[in-house]
């Protein structure tokens, strides 16, 4: 059994969905100890418990201490199962993640897997379902069929939303990942979202102009999609993503709340993406930590506009749990994958 320590470097809950995503896709059991250690309240949150729930069912797995506010799991996974799956996570945890959980057994194994996931699509602290979908997946497309489709939004603190995901992995495993082309964008794409109770606000089209201003004197073509939706809770949001030479993929957002002005959100996510571009990166810093897990089975390489700790104590998992070996020189990452 393989031992992860669950408060190692930054010491989030990343680790323990990063554990149980290799292990389910390696077919190796694992222990994770001290999760969440440093954190308050430390220990699994309802979110947490909910991505080694879904990981366990499309795996058959034996799972040992999965409840909340526990710092101790075993988790020893069977052969993966396709099939249609529903997982409601029952509060505003992030849907997102939990998604993100299930992305690399799914399609690094192969077979059909339809999901459901209830619960909080644009939070805080996680990435939103837009970024998800427009940044996340292409990225890993060479891997296989990833759909997303977002049914319903859940912002904080009720949640609620739901999204639809399809994943079909690839017949074969794919070349050593590349990112790494840089430079000026053709144009930024971009949603612009809130709930309906927000419209005769204006909330979404003041948040997509907001971003558009902001990248007006670069001259960059920017076109933003507004939308409107029945949520529990009143909420808003909006993601960024340029559309940047081959071998790039850059990515930002902002959420609304209470007290934080429209124009804000858009400026916030559109400063993001200016920084990112300006960095020179083929990566954003979020897409980064999560290409550490493909990286870990593909190789290859990527250059990224920051190595944060999340990326690091990612790369401490795969390491550990299927033997790649990490460079990090600078801002580029390289795995090297074991025979």
């Amino acid at each position: 059994m393989i031992e992860i320590d669950g408060a190692y470097g930054e010491g989030g809950g990343a680790i323990l969905r990063q554990a149980v995503a290799l292990a389910a896709y390696a077919g190796r059991a694992v222990r994770v100890s001290r999760i969440r250690a440093g954190r308050e309240p430390p220990g699994m949150k309802a979110q947490h418990v909910k991505a080694v729930e879904a990981v366990a069912a499309i795996s058959g797995a034996r799972v040992v201490g999965a409840e909340l506010r526990s710092m101790d799991l075993v988790f020893e996974p069977g052969p993966l199962r396709s099939g249609s799956y529903t997982f409601d996570i029952g509060t505003a945890g992030a849907a997102t993640l939990v998604l993100q959980s299930l992305l690399l057994p799914c399609l690094c194994r192969g077979g059909r897997f339809d999901l459901e996931i209830v619960g909080g699509t644009d939070v805080p602290w996680s990435p939103p379902a837009d970024y998800l979908r427009e940044v996340t997946l292409p990225a890993v497309g060479a891997f296989g069929v990833a759909d997303l489709g977002v049914v319903r939004r859940g912002y904080y603190p009720k949640g609620g939303g739901r999204l639809r995901a399809r994943f079909a992995g690839a017949a074969r495993a794919p070349a050593p990942l590349s990112f790494l082309g840089s430079g000026a964008p053709a144009g930024v794409r971009g949603v612009s979202h809130a709930a309906s109770i927000l419209a005769p606000r204006r909330v979404a089209e003041r948040q997509a102009e907001a971003a558009r201003q902001a990248f007006g004197p670069d001259g960059v073509p920017v076109e933003i999609a507004v939308e409107y939706g029945e949520a529990y809770s009143p909420g808003s949001g909006i993601t960024l993503w340029a559309l940047a030479a081959p071998g790039a993929v850059l990515g930002a957002s902002a959420l609304g709340a209470r007290g934080k002005r429209a124009e804000d959100v858009g400026c916030e996510a559109a400063r993001i993406l200016q920084r990112e571009i300006a960095s020179g990166a083929a990566v954003d810093r979020h897409l980064a930590d999560q290409l550490v897990p493909f990286l870990a089975v593909a190789g290859g390489s990527i250059i990224t506009s920051e190595v944060t700790p999340h990326l690091r104590s990612n790369v401490y998992v795969a390491e550990r749990i299927l033997g790649a070996a990490f460079e990090i020189a600078a801002r580029r990452v390289t795995a090297h994958v074991q025979e």
